[in-house]
């Protein structure tokens, strides 16, 4: 049976049919929640689609590799100039007129003149003894390693061998200063025997340099010439050998010429 609902404002079902039929008869106020929890869920739902669209549109682009560049212009210098091809090339530098540079095989490298021949005999210290000698068979250069600490060292104990000679006469024992920066010392004398050689009848001038190589280690270089040489002759022999001396296992760069 229907009656009149004053709060309604309108005939609805009987108290009856409200029992067994609760979702249809709701009061007004529970409607209204729901309708107002339903429009918040819309609202939230529109502004997250919103929010993904939006930032759909904004995602990037795929990756693109960029464009290769230009080879570097081969004639062009680090400072952005380009080479002049007309300029000729450094020239590598080489030895004094008359000389050849040689790497030999103890693993040294060393100047000597031209036409020389080299002997070797071995040492009880270090790299072989080993003597390039010129046609007369006077003039020649020895190298081997010595096992002293010092090149002063080294030389005081082969002045006091050395002093032993025949005709020996002591030009100086000093120490001096080496091309490469480190410690040097050598003994310039003259006499009228080598050791182990038999007299010649030749007065020996004789530069015995030691020395401190760019390995760290120490050499003898040693050169003999005859007393009645050009002056600065045997002088000549020491500095070229010396400036294009290299030890075993060292990469050297060559010396200056001018």
């Amino acid at each position: 049976m229907r009656v009149f609902d004053t709060e309604r404002q309108g005939w609805s079902a009987s108290r009856r049919e409200r029992l067994f039929q609760t979702e249809r008869y709701l009061d007004l106020q529970r409607q209204r929640a729901v309708l107002q929890r339903t429009a918040v869920v819309l609202t939230v739902c529109g502004i997250s689609f919103g929010a993904w669209a939006l930032g759909w549109k904004d995602e990037p682009k795929p990756y693109r590799p960029p464009a290769q560049e230009a080879p570097a212009d081969p004639g062009a210098s680090d400072g952005g100039t380009t080479a002049d091809p007309t300029q000729p090339e450094s020239a590598p530098a080489t030895p004094p007129a008359g000389y050849t540079v040689l790497d030999d095989s103890e693993g040294f490298r060393i100047a000597v003149p031209e036409g020389w021949t080299r002997k070797s005999q071995p040492s009880q210290y270090g790299i072989d003894i080993v003597e390039y000698r010129g046609p007369d068979g006077i003039r020649r250069i020895q190298i081997f390693q010595v096992m002293e600490t010092t090149a002063h060292e080294s030389v005081v104990e082969s002045q006091k061998t050395s002093s032993k000679l025949d005709g020996y006469q002591e030009i100086h024992v000093q120490d001096v200063t080496d091309p490469s920066g480190g410690e040097a010392a050598e003994h310039e004398y003259t006499a009228d025997e080598l050791s182990g050689e038999s007299a010649s009848g030749v007065t020996y001038h004789v530069i015995d340099y030691r020395f401190e190589a760019e390995d760290g280690e120490k050499y003898a270089l040693i050169v003999y010439g005859s007393q009645s040489d050009a002056a600065d002759a045997e002088r000549e022999l020491l500095d070229t050998a010396r400036a294009w001396f290299c030890p075993p296992n060292t990469q050297c760069d060559a010396p200056e010429t001018s």
